[in-house]
Order: C-alpha cells, then sequence, then structure tokens
C-alpha cells in the first residue's frame, strides 16, 4: 500500500483513539493523509513517537514540525547548510539521564542503564522540552523530550530498538506513561 496510515488518519476513524504512536519508518504519504495528520493533531490528537519513527517522511517538511526533531537519512541541504547523514550504533550500552523528573512521563523513575541503538546528528528544535538524555559520545545528548503541536501533546523517544529495550522496565514505564501523558490522563 502507498498510504498505510491513510485509514488510521480519517477523522471518524480516529474518533475510536485517544493517541497515535508511531513505531514505523515509513516515507511515503498522500497529501490527504498529511492534512488528516496535521487536522488531527491541531484538535489535539496525541502524538507518540518512537525510536525509528524520527526518520519517517523525509520529504514532508511538516513532520519534524509536529515532533520537533529532524533526522537525516542521507547528506541533505538545509537552508544552505550540508547536513550529514545522521548515524546509528546497535547494541550501544548508556547511561539516561531524567532531565525532568518532575514530568509526568518521567515520574517515578530514576537515571538508569539500557542496551539500545543510538542515533547521533539529528537537528532538534529549540522549543521542544528535554525529558532524557545521556552522556554516550555516540549518542545525541538528547533522547527524549516533550512538545506540543496545534492542541496536541507530543512525545518522543529515541529508545526501544529491540527486545533488550522492551526488557527494561525502565523503557516499558517511559512508554506507558509518555500514551497517558499525551493522551491527557496524567498532569
Amino acid at each position: 500500500a502507498a498510504d498505510p496510515m491513510a485509514a488510521k488518519f480519517r477523522p471518524d476513524a480516529a474518533k475510536s483513539y485517544d493517541v497515535i504512536v508511531l513505531y514505523d519508518m515509513w516515507q511515503k504519504i498522500t497529501d490527504e493523509t498529511k492534512a488528516d495528520f496535521v487536522a488531527l493533531l491541531k484538535s489535539g490528537k496525541g502524538l507518540v513517537v518512537l525510536h525509528h519513527a524520527i526518520a519517517n517522511y523525509q520529504d514532508w517538511e511538516e513532520y519534524p514540525k509536529m515532533f520537533g526533531a529532524r533526522y537525516y537519512l542521507k547528506p541533505t541541504l538545509v537552508n544552505g547548510v550540508e547536513k550529514a547523514r545522521c548515524q546509528w550504533k546497535h547494541g550501544v550500552k548508556m547511561n539516561v539521564h531524567i532531565a525532568d523528573p518532575k514530568h509526568p512521563i518521567a515520574r517515578g523513575l530514576k537515571d538508569f542503564e539500557i542496551t539500545d541503538e543510538t542515533y547521533k546528528g539529528y537537528d532538534i528544535r529549540p522549543e521542544v522540552k528535554p525529558l532524557l538524555t545521556t552522556d554516550e559520545p555516540l549518542s545525541s545528548p538528547t533522547v527524549g523530550w516533550t512538545h506540543t503541536y496545534g492542541k496536541a501533546r507530543v512525545a518522543y523517544l529515541q529508545l526501544g530498538h529491540d527486545h533488550l529495550a522492551y526488557e527494561n522496565p525502565n523503557y516499558c514505564r517511559l512508554v506507558a506513561q509518555a500514551i497517558r501523558w499525551t493522551a491527557g490522563k496524567t498532569r
């Protein structure tokens, strides 16, 4: 299918859920689906972007504005500046620091260690609010944040490549709390 999310982003289908969770790495999206996606977020539907979904929709300029960052799958010219392809490294043991322990997504969590895939070299919009950081040199320093887009609460978690992350209770708690927060179920 050229646009597998088209049906899910239609307003009539979206009435059945509170949050959109992306864990994909898809590129094709129609103009109609773009408009539906933007409308959902502007109306307040929550959005959680996980791991490699940071690299979705490389040719759609609005997508990075929605969740607060841009990942480069290839060298890209941005405002006259050549941006290198982002780097990744699988199986890195890293320390994750809770930058905002009072935020509902991080509630009850302390700094933790995880083995996961790192991403380095993506651009983060200045208005995002850092939630998770790392001092791992193979990673960009900010690995989780919150953002708003229209009326939507938005969260991004760079963690989550495979079973090593899924088996980490801190990661599971972050995902669950991000979904609840973006749905407006916690303050």
